[in-house]
């Protein structure tokens, strides 16, 4: 769900703020229920702008997992049945299995000697995202001196640059300990794609970073509950991405649905800014 992310930086930046720095609002109850506003708002954005993309398959519960792996066999087995007396004869038994292995979607992970579904890894994913990125601008209340705003970015970037290297490394290591080689412990970590991703990477990079700074600018003036909470709308622009360029929802119906769900959040925000009490 693309909106679990968002839904709980929101909720925990609004926890942190609220409940643990105790910033002034003119009514608590008004900015309960603006968040709430806001929250009810990305569901209705992530659910509209990927209803039209998921096959109907695709909500098979996690317990059917077995089930939907069994049904991508049955695909493969009845694609290779057709096609045997044109391909088979020129392909060797590897590649006739290989063709007929399930789809990687419905295959568990294997952690640590343990099997885990991809649902569940995911929502696990979404929720760490949500709680670590609702979390990130916390440090600045406590920083020393005139660090905060602008002034906070460079300790930022320094931060996430070295936390970035620290996983490259400890995946690193973690392969070198199970493969006990160098060369293969570094031949099974994703490639970098520089060719291709060097643009696009950068411009990702460039784009998040400027959002990032005025997310930094928005907690120092409007605190962490509100600022933060309100750079959640985020999911606005991408979804009208979606929809005007990439044509991700075509069905006025939908679409209609989909900026219903955006004005109830852009009147969350506008709520949520009016309650925020600012020095000066």
């Amino acid at each position: 769900m693309r909106s679990l992310p968002s839904i709980t930086h929101l909720k925990v930046s609004f926890i942190w703020g609220d409940l643990i720095f105790r910033e002034a609002v003119k009514s608590e109850l008004i900015a309960y229920f603006a968040v709430c506003l806001i929250m009810a708002g990305l569901y209705g954005m992530s659910f509209f702008s990927t209803s039209e993309e998921q096959p109907e398959h695709t909500s098979v519960s996690d317990n059917d997992n077995n089930g939907e792996e069994k049904l991508d066999l049955m695909r493969h087995e009845s694609s290779d049945s057709f096609d045997s007396s044109n391909d088979n004869s020129s392909m060797g038994p590897l590649e006739i299995s290989e063709r007929r292995k399930p789809s990687i979607r419905g295959r568990p992970i294997l952690i640590c000697g343990k099997t885990y579904s991809r649902r569940n890894i995911g929502l696990c994913s979404a929720l760490i995202c949500g709680v670590w990125g609702g979390s990130c601008l916390v440090p600045m209340h406590y920083a020393q001196g005139d660090v905060k705003g602008l002034a906070y970015v460079i300790s930022f970037s320094v931060g996430a640059l070295t936390v970035t290297v620290l996983l490259w490394v400890a995946r690193f290591a973690y392969h070198l300990v199970k493969l006990k080689s160098v060369w293969e412990a570094y031949e099974v970590l994703p490639s970098f794609h520089l060719r291709v991703m060097l643009l696009p990477g950068a411009t990702a990079g460039s784009l998040w970073s400027i959002g990032n700074v005025g997310s930094i600018v928005a907690v120092k003036h409007l605190g962490q509950g509100v600022g933060y909470s309100a750079s959640q709308a985020a999911l606005l622009v991408s979804g009208m991405w979606g929809i005007f360029y990439f044509k991700e929802v075509s069905k006025p119906k939908t679409i209609g649905k989909w900026f219903a769900s955006a004005f109830v959040t852009i009147s969350g925000i506008l709520l949520l800014g009016y309650e925020s009490r600012t020095e000066g």
